[in-house]
């Protein structure tokens, strides 16, 4: 009995000494030392903005254009700004018709247009430019800038710039037609309309990596 109690008193020493053990090297594996830093003053971070916007100068695209006939020329003015804070660049143009006729589905007897734009704002009533005109855009079907875009400035557009645009809509001379007893011809380019939304794109200037 002695011996016994002598042996389970031991096993029970062991025991012991092997938690302590483990113990002290649990405690020796997690010690360590930290130190930290911390920006006093707020680091200000604040992302641009990208705005570009449209507004009629007099005639613009609110005002219909109808009874047009060959060879008529009609001009819209429209302002654009990039008003937002940051800069642009590949400004482009394009063009969609809800109704989708003759105007704008065929590209030799349909509507063409010509984009120019003015330093200054244009005089609508007389189409006068009193500042310097650069053509933007040449002559153009709208069939085209239907799926295609077209470039009107291509290079960098600072925040703030304005574009005072001359849209002048073209029927083409070379349309030909005869009506006979009151009945339209075929594929005719009479009595057509259309519904067109123009949408003028500017993509965000070049991205960089600076030091400042």
């Amino acid at each position: 009995m002695i011996r016994n109690a002598n042996k389970l008193w031991k096993v029970f020493l062991v025991m012991i000494a092997a938690s302590v053990g483990l113990g002290v090297a649990s405690s020796t594996v997690g010690a360590n030392l930290n130190a930290t830093s911390f920006n006093t003053s707020a680091n200000s971070i604040a992302s641009g903005t990208l705005k570009l916007v449209q507004l009629d100068n007099g005639v613009g695209f609110s005002t219909p254009i109808s009874n047009m006939v060959p060879g008529d020329t009609v001009n819209r003015y429209v302002k654009y700004t990039n008003s937002g804070t940051l800069a642009a660049k590949a400004l482009t143009v394009k063009v969609a018709d809800s109704l989708s006729t003759l105007l704008t589905t065929d590209g030799t007897k349909g509507l063409q247009v010509t984009i120019s734009n003015c330093s200054v704002a244009w005089t609508p009533g007389t189409g006068a430019c009193s500042g310097t005109t650069t053509s933007l855009l040449t002559s153009t079907s709208l069939l085209s800038l239907k799926s295609t875009a077209g470039s009107l400035d291509s290079g960098s557009i600072a925040s703030g710039a304005v574009y005072n645009l001359k849209f002048s809509l073209n029927l083409p001379s070379s349309n030909t037609e005869t009506t006979v007893n009151g009945v339209l011809p075929a594929s005719t380019i009479q009595d057509l309309s259309a519904s067109l939304t123009w949408t003028l794109e500017e993509l965000q200037r070049d991205s960089t990596e600076t030091n400042s």
